[in-house]
């Protein structure tokens, strides 16, 4: 087979691939109705007892942000973690 017809090929079968699952998606004509929680704290031990409490509830973690502590002039910033999660409606 040559590289022109190898192409061909790869370009067809992603093209089914790709019919395929648009076609799978349109057919399950269910959307998920998502809710959302974003929580903000001082430390991780903070964070982590809250995604413990809140997994048991059905939440599902999304992300996950920090801001670290910072040292600026003598002062003391204090960082945060911020989690981000969702579930079911």
């Amino acid at each position: 087979m040559n590289t022109k017809t190898s192409l061909l090929a790869a370009a067809i079968a992603l093209s089914l691939l790709l019919g395929l699952t648009i076609y799978a998606q349109k057919q399950s004509g269910t959307r998920v109705a998502w809710e959302y929680h974003v929580w903000s704290f001082n430390s991780w031990q903070e964070a982590t007892g809250r995604l413990n409490e809140d997994g048991n509830q059905g939440w599902e973690l999304v992300t996950v942000t920090e801001t670290p502590t910072t040292y600026e002039g003598g002062v003391v910033r204090s960082g945060s973690v911020t989690i981000y999660l969702k579930r079911a409606k």
